[in-house]
């Protein structure tokens, strides 16, 4: 079978590797769909903040299912997720899931970008496998992972009806917090990016206003629009230090700042500490998410709470991954991009 993984020359190739075999208590799906993520194209670029395995946004139909493995059969459509926290650790009991130690040590076999994978033992055993409703598609599922990201962290910002925000960035990641903060009752959302077609994605998803921050002052446009006084919660959904430093001039007195973009190791900020400390500005990092946000995801998409394939830009065969890749890169002209199998 095929499959796709970053050589030691930093290149992306597409393999023949065989189809993984399973255990007793594994289970083998074949790929529909898989979303290409940042954090795929920082791997391909060398940044690995995160495991380096490419492929984990997947959707697709149970081949084979382990002896042992109860409550799955041949042809279920399902979608998985790669991390699984162990549940017994001192950061799992005081629900610091994604900070267990055994949590990035989980994943796909060989990974999401691949005809086949295998969902090995304890992914299947702690419920990282989910049925999908017959009316969703693949392709809406396989956005239920990152939709889960974004809801795991909305979630430790601590949303409140009335609150004004803004997003920093607006690619996939922004774009679904825009919708999601609509929908959990945000007062005024505005966004910022340097790409004009994303701005106007943002104002389709709901933001009040989008500020173009390469044409514009940002931070005076959104001072003006909140009195002065900056909004009550900033959501920096981009790896970039400009973006860090920027976030803090927008919140406002006891204003809190979400960092959900990660930035690449190594990435140090100019900080006024004295700026933050008599402000009372909080920095809460959020990453990845768990079962949990993602079955969230999956009930919020089944509602049509939220409704995220639109920005589905384009779609590629796992044969032409290369272009795939080329074409996620291209934030000009793309949004997300999805390989099928």
């Amino acid at each position: 079978m095929k499959a796709a993984r970053v050589n030691p020359q930093g290149q992306l190739e597409l393999t023949d590797v065989p189809i993984p075999r399973i255990g007793p208590r594994d289970v083998l799906v074949k790929m529909k769909v898989c979303g290409i993520c940042g954090t795929d194209l920082e791997k391909l670029h060398g940044v690995r903040v995160t495991p380096p395995i490419l492929g984990h946004e997947v959707a697709g139909d149970v081949e084979e299912v382990g002896s042992e493995v109860h409550g799955y059969s041949k042809g279920d459509r399902v979608t998985v997720h790669h991390h699984v926290p162990c549940m017994t650790c001192i950061y799992c009991k005081r629900g610091d899931h994604t900070m267990c130690a055994d949590f990035p040590k989980s994943n796909l076999d060989p990974c999401g970008f691949a005809e086949y994978f295998r969902v090995p033992e304890t992914n299947v055993r702690k419920g990282a496998v989910f049925h999908l409703p017959t009316d969703m598609s693949y392709e809406e599922a396989a956005l239920s992972e990152p939709t889960g990201c974004c809801i795991r962290a909305l979630r430790k910002l601590a949303v409140l009806p009335g609150d004004d925000f803004v997003v920093i960035g607006t690619g996939p990641a922004g774009l679904t917090h825009v919708q999601l903060l609509r929908s959990m009752g945000a007062e005024k959302i505005f966004a910022t990016d340097l790409v004009e077609s994303r701005l106007e994605w943002a104002r389709r998803f709901g933001a009040d206003a989008a500020f173009n921050a390469a044409a514009v002052n940002a931070q005076d446009s959104i001072l003006g629009a909140t009195n002065g006084k900056g909004v009550d919660k900033v959501i920096v959904s981009s790896a970039s230090k400009k973006a860090i430093e920027s976030s803090l001039r927008l919140a406002r007195k006891g204003g809190k700042i979400l960092l959900f973009g990660i930035p690449p190791e190594g990435t140090y900020v100019n900080l006024d500490t004295s700026y933050v400390f008599i402000r009372e500005i909080s920095l809460i990092p959020s990453y990845s998410t768990t079962e949990t946000e993602i079955e969230a995801a999956l009930q919020m998409m089944t509602s049509k709470t939220i409704h995220l394939s639109e920005m589905i830009t384009h779609k590629f065969h796992l044969a032409d991954i290369a272009e795939a890749f080329r074409t996620a890169e291209d934030t000009e002209s793309s949004l997300k991009v999805m390989v099928h199998g």
